[in-house]
């Protein structure tokens, strides 16, 4: 999940305060996947969804790019389907420096919504305080994506998911508090939390609207069939290198051959 796809005649190529961004033909058809929704609202919605997501993935990868070359090394972006990586030029020693540099993906987000919100608020460009849409339903929709995109990719990220941002800071905490075997238990609690949200994303796909979400908040996202699949994956991809991690211990001897 955090290996850079391959380079391919159809990448879009630019730069953006000084970091390299290369976008990737899967990325647009990620981007249409998740908003698929749309196509029943009119193909403008789905092409407002598409910016919608470029913009805010190109912002959280900044962050983490800013932040790389705040601790000395530069980097750069990638755009692949359903994500992006920021990739560094040298390694960063110091485990709160990586710690900042996870956390700096949903900050930027985080400010970005923000942003967009007090802006709406300030100058009513999306909609009036009474609610009522000021600039068409098109702005209307682009404002509401960018609001709850950013929010909730933001705490998605911050799960203690493996390769999310939270999982690569829990693996860190974990680090700091039990030591060698820290990654282990980082990709434990991964594995765990993965499959509870494979398992409600289910709940939300197969009960709707049923009595057994009817202690769900409103607030909360329900979960939807990308989600399930996403989380499996990221399950998978959790046990796959707990296995490895084992496989590890178990075979690895660094004893010399008298010493056997």
């Amino acid at each position: 999940m955090l290996v850079e796809p391959e380079r391919t005649a159809y990448d879009l190529r630019f730069r953006l305060l000084g970091f390299p961004i290369r976008i990737h033909p899967l990325f647009w058809l990620g981007a249409a996947l998740l908003g698929a929704f749309t196509l029943n609202m009119g193909f403008q919605y789905l092409l407002i969804w598409m910016a919608v997501v470029l913009v805010s993935l190109l912002v959280h990868e900044l962050g983490h790019a800013v932040m790389f070359r705040w601790f000395g090394t530069n980097a750069a972006i990638v755009l692949y389907v359903f994500g992006g990586l920021a990739i560094p030029q040298a390694f960063v020693a110091g485990r709160w420096r990586r710690i900042l540099i996870s956390l700096a993906g949903p900050l930027a987000g985080f400010l970005l919504c923000a942003g967009v919100y007090v802006s709406n608020r300030q100058f009513h460009w999306a909609s009036n305080p009474e609610g009522f849409l000021t600039g068409g339903r098109e702005v209307g929709f682009f404002y509401l994506a960018l609001l709850w995109v950013n929010l909730y990719w933001g705490i998605l990220n911050l799960l203690p998911v493996f390769p999310l941002d939270g999982g690569q800071v829990s693996r860190e905490l974990c680090g700091l508090v039990w030591g060698p075997r820290g990654t282990r238990i980082a990709l434990q609690i991964s594995l765990a939390v993965a499959v509870a949200l494979v398992a409600y994303s289910l709940l939300c796909v197969l009960t709707a609207n049923g009595p057994a979400l009817a202690v769900v908040p409103w607030w909360l996202p329900r979960g939807t069939i990308f989600t399930a699949i996403l989380f499996g994956l990221l399950a998978y991809t959790s046990y796959q290198l707990l296995q490895q991690l084992r496989w590890t211990d178990s075979s690895w001897d660094d004893r010399v051959p008298w010493e056997r």
